[in-house]
This record gives C-alpha cells, structure tokens and sequence, in this order.
C-alpha cells in the first residue's frame, strides 16, 4: 500500500488585465516526506483570500472566441485544444550495487508506458496516442476475421490518423544498494525519471508544459521501512524483503513508478488547466457548457473570470462538480471589484448570462487534493 502522498506547492501569480494589491495564492505549501519529489495541489475555494482570485499561470486567453470545443473539428488557433501526446520510455539506465541488481534490469518500460497512458487518458484533459501496438494488432485481426476485409477497409477509411502535438520523453534510472548491519540489511531502491517535451516536426525541445524530475524512493511507498530490512546469510537471501525474487522486486518498482506517475500528473494538470464557458449563474450557482469531457475533475477549483476584447477581468473562485457533458458550481468567494458586484447582484434577482460580446469562462487552479486520495 502506498503512503499518502503530501505534496508541496508552487505559488502561482500570473495576473492578467487585473490589478492585484498583494501576492496571490491558489496552491498550498505542505510537508513532503522521504525526499519524495513535490507535486502540486490547489488550494480549496473555501480558503481563497481576495488577492488569490487571480487567472492562474499557464492559462492562456489569446484566442478564447474561436474555441468550438469538438473534438474532431477543434479550431488550430483555439488555445484549449487537446493537445494530441504520444509518450515514449528511453534510456532505461540502472545503476547501484546492491542485491538482485539483475532484477531491477529486467523491469520493462514499455509497461510503464501502458501505465502512464492510461492514467493521462483517463482526465479527458489531453488525446493520448498509444503505443500498445500488441493490443492494437489484435483488435484489427479480430475485426478483420469477423467484419471481412470490405468492412475492414471502410472504417479505415473513415478514421482519421492523430499527429501528436508533442511527444513527452521519459528517460529512467533505477538503482539498487543495500545497506548492512552485521548479517542484516536494508534494501533501498531509487526511480528517477525525467521528463523532456519534444516538437517531432521541429525536433525542438519545448519549454511548456515543464515535468521536470520526479524521483521516488522505496521508503515512499511501503508502510513501514521495516518491509525493506533483509537477512542475509553466506551472501544469500535468508528472510525480509526477498530481493531475489523477481516479481517481488517488479511489484516494488511498479508501485514506485505509480507514484512517481501521480506527481507527473499533477503538474500536467496544473500547467494545462482544464477550462469551460459559463452558461448562466443565479445566486451562487453556476452552470457551465462542459464538464469530463473537457477534463473537469471531481471538486475542481475554479477562477471565474469575463473576458471581452482580449481583456480579463476575474469575478470570484467556486467548487466545481461535472457532469459528463456540462457541470454546476459554486461561487464561494467573490472577487472585491465593481464588475463582480454588479454581477453578483443581477444574479441574485435572476439568472445573469452574458451578453453584448462578452463571454464567462472557469479556468481550474491545479489538482484537487481529493484526486490524488481518491483516483491515484
């Protein structure tokens, strides 16, 4: 079983067409244990101060009218399109001398990758290109054997092949020592893996989104450092944990990766936030044009904000829950401004939508903190 995960935060301060009278605040700052890498996590709505209801960094305005929001058809200059990832494990480095290094070889990133990518298809926030070519041949054989080569031919013909936006490049290290005490030792294991975002066309190495390197050690994901102490005897494994068992050192390595996958996404979503137009709000209540598919996730934190001729203007932070195809919220907390007054005021003798060229948009702060205690 896994620790849970403490994370520390980032602060973000980007402000955009807004005047803000001190430093502003949307992720919280918490202890990370066992030199676990940090990740990031948003702070709830409840605990927003007024400077903190700020557009978030990342967020990107430029082009927010030609947005359509299909999936098939989304405008090239819309700034919220999916971006199309296809991700790949290179470099598979071991290192360390410590006991069943040999196990510690065998560990297959290509499993890894499965791994990654169905954790990052699961948000709806991005369209993942999958390298589990085995899968994939298998279904196309099946559905040639039962459909027939006409058919077959037909739904190819239809479907139209994704070019990734970026690749996302992950290159591991694993290693391996143990630390003895007489005829006792403890065994310690390290996975780092660091990311690179890569143009494929350009060849050019991208600057966003920004992972980074996530290292995780074995300490973090056991309940007890006890479970790594080992007993050796004439240089063989006796009793503890059984380093010359292979899957045991697999099953080790996979739960680290694990981890070491739930800080990945947690700064994928905090540098591409999930976002939708506000259809209406009455009272506190809001209602948005899109909800998992577009990646909203359960208790999401979100900037409200207008938006008109370029220029933004932020309104409050609400508690977001999404549908599959829309979501409602909250707004717990409203921005100390004259624009935010005076829709807080039509909201609260009827229902406010926009008009007159300028559209509402939520914008989320980061990963809810329920995500990782309850999806990771």
């Amino acid at each position: 079983m896994f620790k849970k995960i403490l994370v520390s935060a980032v602060l973000a301060t980007l402000v955009t067409g807004c005047q803000s009278t001190g430093p502003s605040s949307q992720t919280q700052k918490v202890t990370v244990k066992n030199k676990a890498s940090s990740a990031s996590i948003a702070k709830s709505a409840y605990n927003f101060s007024d400077d903190d209801i700020t557009v978030p960094a990342y967020f990107d305005t430029q082009g927010l009218e030609r947005c359509t929001f299909d999936r098939q058809k989304e405008n090239e200059g819309c700034p919220l399109k999916k971006p199309i990832v296809r991700i790949y494990f290179d470099n598979n480095s071991t290192a360390g001398k410590g006991k069943g290094l040999e196990h510690v070889k065998q560990v297959n990133n290509l499993e890894l990758v499965k791994m990654l990518e169905n954790q990052l298809a699961g948000l709806s926030r991005f369209r993942i290109i999958t390298r589990d070519d085995q899968a994939i041949g298998q279904e196309q054989a099946t559905y040639l054997a039962e459909q027939g080569a006409s058919a077959y031919a037909k739904r190819a013909a239809q479907q139209k092949i994704l070019a990734p936006d970026f690749i996302v490049k992950i290159d591991t290290t694993k290693t391996v020592d143990t630390f003895y005490a007489q005829t006792s030792g403890v065994m310690d294991y390290t996975l780092e893996m660091t990311s690179a975002v890569i143009d494929p066309f350009t060849k050019e190495k991208m600057s966003h989104p920004n992972i980074g390197k996530i290292r995780v050690k074995s300490a973090d994901v056991v309940n007890s450092k006890d479970e790594l102490n080992v007993v050796i005897v004439n240089g063989r494994y006796y009793s503890g944990f059984n380093f010359s068992d292979p899957l045991v050192v697999q099953a080790m390595l996979s739960d680290m990766a694990s981890r070491g996958f739930d800080v990945f996404l947690t700064r994928m979503l905090s540098e591409m936030p999930a976002t939708a137009q506000v259809l209406g709000i009455k009272g506190d209540q809001l209602s948005l044009d899109r909800g998992q598919n577009a990646g909203v996730l359960v208790d999401e934190t979100m900037v409200i904000f207008q938006y008109e001729a370029g220029f933004v203007e932020p309104i409050g932070v609400a508690t977001v829950t999404p549908s599959k195809q829309s979501a409602s919220g909250k707004i717990v907390k409203w921005k100390k401004s004259s624009l935010a007054k005076s829709i807080k005021k039509q909201a609260g003798s009827g229902i406010f939508r926009p008009n007159n060229g300028t559209k509402i948009f939520a914008v989320s702060v980061g990963t809810p903190a329920s995500f990782l205690e309850n999806r990771t």
